[in-house]
């Protein structure tokens, strides 16, 4: 396979103050070193933080809202919500199961976005009004859940063989039964660094972990999604 020399980069992650430099060619064309990256729809960038990728999405999802309210604005509730739903809230999600910002800010910055999205298919801009209120009456669950739930997912679909992905060395059985912890529980992973701390495998265990038996043991992806929302949403709740 050839290489386009002239639209390739690479790109350095460490966490040391003064990193080693290195020059990298391609028959002897020099390649530009980046600090972020798109690759496969995500953003990766040198800190290993997803704040490149959330300015990303909330920028598009905020775009394609603002086409919405132009021309949506005299629709019903049931359009609205349903654009918003099949146009705005997948930009949002997309491949959410691999990014999981953990700063409030990016956070935050997310949620925004479907707090504009109530005010918009609920028609109510007043100030004075509860946008809180409004995402309840609209059954809406936050993202930050919802990413937490296409995570879990993901995690039930590498355990019961329905991706072909394995489990990495560092995700073992736990040894002992637990009160605290379901039967196909798992040793959580010690770690301080925040990129690794809030990495797929290493968040998602302890939610794991603290799921049902019921829940964890659902015959299908569906019934473990239809399981695990109500205490994902209680989790998030209880942060």
């Amino acid at each position: 396979m050839r290489f386009n020399a002239p639209k390739c980069e690479f790109l350095q992650v460490t966490r040391k103050l003064k990193p080693i430099n290195h020059t990298y060619n391609i028959n002897g064309h020099g390649i530009e070193q980046t600090s972020k990256h798109k690759y496969l729809g995500v953003t990766i960038n040198k800190h290993l933080d997803w704040k490149n990728h959330v300015e990303n999405v909330t920028s598009s999802a905020h775009g394609t809202l603002g086409v919405l309210r132009r021309n949506l604005s005299s629709c019903s509730m049931d359009v609205k919500e349903r654009a918003y739903k099949v146009l705005v809230r997948p930009k949002l999600e997309f491949a959410a199961a691999a990014w999981n910002p953990y700063a409030s800010g990016q956070v935050k910055s997310l949620e925004s976005i479907q707090r504009q999205a109530a005010r918009f298919v609920t028609n109510n801009f007043d100030r004075r009004a509860s946008v809180t209120e409004m995402l309840q009456g609209l059954q809406w669950v936050s993202l930050s859940t919802r990413r937490l739930l296409h995570q879990c997912s993901m995690f039930y679909k590498i355990r019961y063989g329905l991706v072909n992905i394995s489990f990495p060395s560092c995700v073992v059985d736990l040894s002992r039964p637990s009160r605290t912890v379901n039967s196909c529980g798992y040793q959580t992973i010690q770690t301080r660094v925040n990129s690794f701390k809030y990495s797929f495998f290493v968040r998602v265990i302890p939610v794991w972990n603290s799921l049902p038996n019921s829940v964890v043991t659902a015959p299908s992806l569906h019934q473990f999604q239809h399981l695990a929302l109500p205490v994902l949403r209680g989790m998030q709740s209880a942060t």
